[in-house]
């Protein structure tokens, strides 16, 4: 009896070692997917602090008969402030700092503990942790496909977090060198927003 009891235990911990084993060989596997280049593509974003661009915006959804379009300018400033602000149809401002979220109308504004609503700056997240050149966090949050291109590179990110997915599905941001020159939104049920950004300075 004595004999068969330490014969399933060594069993059952011979299993565990072994699907940890396989656990942590996938995550690896999953780590090492990025391309070497990725870790330098990321640094390039380092070299700059401040950067101000304007944006011409479409949110596309099921319920709209035309897409909603809307205009402005973004500025980031390292290592986490980032607004957005919409300048037409009508004002609406955006602001990151930290673990705030600022959302301010002609008649109202909003406070946001990002810590406790996540969905609501997992774009902007993913947009300062790009121009911050913070690749732990893009790692830790997301998963990454990198594309590079001979002028040009993509990079899709999907949430980790299976509570943000539920809001948004991806972020895919195109660019040349440190500029983003497009950023395409897609929502679980396929809606879209596709913000096109130029004139950086």
């Amino acid at each position: 009896m004595i004999s068969g009891k330490m014969n399933i235990k060594k069993i059952v911990n011979y299993l565990t070692l072994l699907l940890l084993f396989f656990y942590y060989t996938l995550s690896a596997q999953a780590e090492e997917s990025l391309p070497p280049e990725f870790t330098q593509f990321v640094q390039l974003f380092k070299q700059q602090n401040e950067s101000t661009v304007d944006f011409k915006e479409e949110k596309y959804a099921s319920y709209l008969d035309q897409p909603l379009r809307s205009s402005g300018e973004m500025h980031f400033s390292a290592p986490d402030k980032l607004s957005k602000l919409i300048l037409k149809p009508e004002f609406t401002s955006q602001k990151i700092s930290g673990d705030q979220l600022e959302i301010k109308t002609p008649s109202e504004v909003h406070n946001i503990d990002l810590k406790e609503r996540p969905e609501f700056s997992v774009i902007l997240r993913a947009l300062i942790a790009l121009l911050a050149g913070d690749q732990d966090f893009l790692q830790q949050n997301f998963k990454i496909k990198y594309n590079p291109l001979k002028t040009s590179w993509s990079l899709l990110l999907t949430p980790n977090d299976s509570y943000v997915a539920g809001y948004v599905e991806s972020i895919k941001i195109s660019g040349k060198m440190q500029k983003l020159v497009q950023i395409i939104i897609t929502e679980p049920n396929n809606d879209k927003t596709i913000t096109d950004l130029f004139n950086h300075r």
